[in-house]
Parts: structure tokens; sequence; C-alpha cells
């Protein structure tokens, strides 16, 4: 799987809507999406465009991946495994989870913190303003793998 395509994959099973930067940082290497506006010479990210996993990584290996760089949400990712298969799928597939998903431009770990806790808190002033703009009530520890996986069959 190339890296933009992975990029896609996290934003589908977070549920996010891909409105901010992003970039993998693998080994001493970081890719992301090149800006055209940007001189070449400012900054050394690599195009991730096409740049596939099993060309970078082994079993063990560990990597990050940054999205929204105000929020700055961060994500730890082991490579657990490197098997050769059979049959390649099509799409990527979600085998476990726990826990609900942050939303969108929730403020990064801390906001989503502060999100939590009014949303549990009936009576916190800002309860009924959050719910509304989330959409509906909210369980940190509802996950769903059919809502995972109904998602990223959704991607191209």
């Amino acid at each position: 799987m190339p890296l933009d395509k992975l990029h896609d994959v996290i934003q589908a099973v977070f549920d996010w809507w891909d409105y901010h930067l992003h970039a993998f940082n693998i080994g001493d290497s970081r890719y992301g999406l090149l800006d055209v506006d940007r001189f070449e010479d400012d900054d050394e990210e690599l195009d991730e465009h096409g740049v596939k996993l099993h060309r970078l990584l082994c079993q063990g290996d560990r990597f990050t991946y940054e999205y929204d760089f105000g929020d700055f949400w961060v994500h730890d990712i082991e490579v657990e495994s490197v098997e050769n298969v059979e049959v390649t799928l099509r799409r990527a597939v979600c085998i476990d989870g726990a826990r609900a998903r942050p939303p969108e431009d929730c403020g990064g770990t801390s906001g989503f913190e502060e999100f939590k806790a009014i949303m549990a808190d009936h009576r916190h002033e800002e309860h009924e303003s959050m719910t509304e703009w989330f959409g509906g009530p909210f369980d940190p520890e509802h996950f769903s793998l059919g809502q995972a996986n109904a998602t990223l069959q959704r991607l191209r």
C-alpha cells in the first residue's frame, strides 16, 4: 500500500475529512503532500505519492503519522507482521479496534479530553451546543468494527 492510500485509510477509520495537512515520519525521512507553492529547497519533505510501505518498513519497525498540524494528532504505528498472502485484497480491512474516534477539529488530545468531559456532563453549560456540533450523543467507549469497515469499503 502506498503512503497516500494509507493516509486515506487512516482518515476513513477515524471518520475524519482530510481537511488538514499530514506527514509520515519514517526513519530519518518525512513524507507528505508536496505543496507546489513552496520552494523545493525550503523543505526536506518527500512526496508520499506512490511510496509503498513494503519498500520502507519491516516487521517491528515503527513510524508516526501526523495529522492537523494545529491540533497535532500523532499516531504511533508499529508493523506487527509482514506476511505473504495468496489473495490480494482490493480494500483495507479493520480487524480490531477500541473506543470512539475523536471528532475532526476537536482540538487535539487536550481538546478531545475536554470534549469527552463536556459530553459526559449533561449539566455542563456547553453540553447542548457541543452535542449539536457533534450531531448527537457521544459514548467514548463505543467502537463499531462494522462501521469502520463500511467506511473503508467506500474508499476508492
